[in-house]
């Protein structure tokens, strides 16, 4: 396809779709993106800021669905379910619950690891070339156990890390006190990520990575898109505000609200939940914290901002347009001061996202099976930052009629 004459819509403003945007119109398509919310101010805006190549292990692996029950009746646990929304989350638990057999882990962690070993290289181009480098931090992360048993019981996770080239250490409590002072793992040990980088503000990120494509001829449409209907040779795209826009491709990037556009286009979705996260920022936290930190044992991941520190995590089941429920939120005050006893936590900002969670861990990227001229790049789950990027870079690469340069048959619409 000649992407000078070619025009793609873009429905999504978050770090995916903007990195869409932004690829695309380095490959010389006309481009317009869409999405109620200015750039990176939905779910972009409130994420841990992670940035982390070795995150390849599957949300459902043998023995979860065990350890449910006790997280759900455990008021300060990772996770719980609004039960009057079970009905309709029931489906996606089922094929959560299919995926979490070894065969399925280990496809998925190497389909994972085809994506991430790019990320890396992927963020330094596109902030280099968005002079967003400066909102990057080349760190690495600290991972806590409150327990030698946990890490004992989840090791063969870094073996499948360490099998796929992905770098961890161990780190003694001499090295911790010297890396975090302000942090306490009593009785429990700490791990090194060294190729983890992190931004100090996800949602500037994202929107100055806008800034960028707009100044090279990006269309900005600040509208909710109504319907999609595609055709043999283009897309027809309608906004509540009324307004009608053609174009030969359209790239579905909308996060956990991509559904409902992808049912108008096969008459049928794919097994994505909005896995709800919270987080609580602290503009004056009292400390300095130079890594971010993760607790493998508590599920949350505490990243040092530009502005102070958030603390990010949690998972909450309910319908997409549920209200939040910032009691998850004040969950998190707990355990930042049991890793942090100097944090303080009097006055913090809270915030809600929906993270489009696919049952089997991986985005959904690649042609639509029904519409040639329809493109996809949903379903990322909490590493729709990292792969934003990769993302747009393949999707890009596609609308060409390139070769992607990863095999996608592990990410199609139809692998369901």
């Amino acid at each position: 396809m000649n992407a000078l004459s070619q025009h793609c819509i873009v429905i999504g403003a978050g770090t995916v779709g903007t990195s869409c945007a932004w690829h695309l119109r380095r490959a010389g398509f006309a481009v317009t993106l869409v999405d109620p919310e200015l750039p990176g101010q939905s779910t972009s805006f409130g994420n841990c800021g992670c940035i982390s190549p070795n995150q390849i292990i599957p949300f459902s692996y043998p023995g979860v669905t065990r350890e449910l029950p006790g997280w759900l009746f455990d008021r300060l646990g990772p996770l719980v379910i609004r039960w009057q929304h079970l009905p309709t989350l029931a489906p996606w638990f089922w094929r959560f619950w299919r995926a979490s057999n070894w065969d399925n882990v280990h496809h998925i962690a190497e389909s994972q690891t085809h994506l991430m070993r790019q990320i890396i290289e992927d963020f330094a181009e596109i902030t280099d070339a968005t002079g967003t480098r400066d909102l990057i931090q080349e760190k690495g992360m600290i991972n806590v156990y409150d327990t030698v048993d946990e890490f004992k019981s989840a090791q063969w996770k870094y073996e499948l890390m360490s099998r796929h080239d992905f770098e961890w250490e161990i780190i003694g409590p001499d090295e911790l006190r010297i890396m975090v002072p302000e942090l306490r793992v009593e009785g429990g040990m700490a791990l090194y990520y060294p190729q983890w980088w992190h931004t100090v503000n996800p949602g500037l990120l994202t929107g100055r990575i806008a800034e960028s494509a707009f100044a090279d001829g990006v269309e900005w449409l600040q509208d909710k898109v109504s319907r999609v209907n595609p055709g043999p040779v283009g897309v027809t795209v309608s906004t509540e505000s009324g307004r009608e826009l053609e174009a030969d491709q359209l790239v579905v990037a909308a996060g956990a609200w991509s559904n409902r556009i992808a049912k108008q286009i096969e008459g049928r979705t794919v097994p994505m939940t909005a896995k709800r996260g919270y987080h609580l920022h602290f503009t004056d936290p009292g400390i300095e914290l130079e890594y971010p930190v993760t607790s493998s044992t508590r599920f949350f991941v505490i990243t040092p901002m530009h502005d102070g520190v958030r603390i990010a995590g949690t998972a909450e089941f309910a319908s997409l347009d549920a209200e939040p429920d910032y009691r998850r939120a004040r969950v998190l005050k707990e355990h930042g001061k049991h890793y942090l006893p100097n944090l303080q936590v009097e006055e913090a900002s809270e915030w809600m996202g929906r993270r489009p969670m696919m049952a089997d861990s991986l985005p959904v990227m690649g042609r639509s099976p029904r519409h040639e001229r329809v493109l996809y790049a949903f379903g990322h789950g909490h590493y729709g930052l990292a792969q934003g990027p990769t993302t747009g870079k393949i999707i890009a690469r596609l609308a060409q009629g390139q070769d992607p340069g990863t095999d996608l048959q592990p990410y199609r619409f139809d692998r369901f």
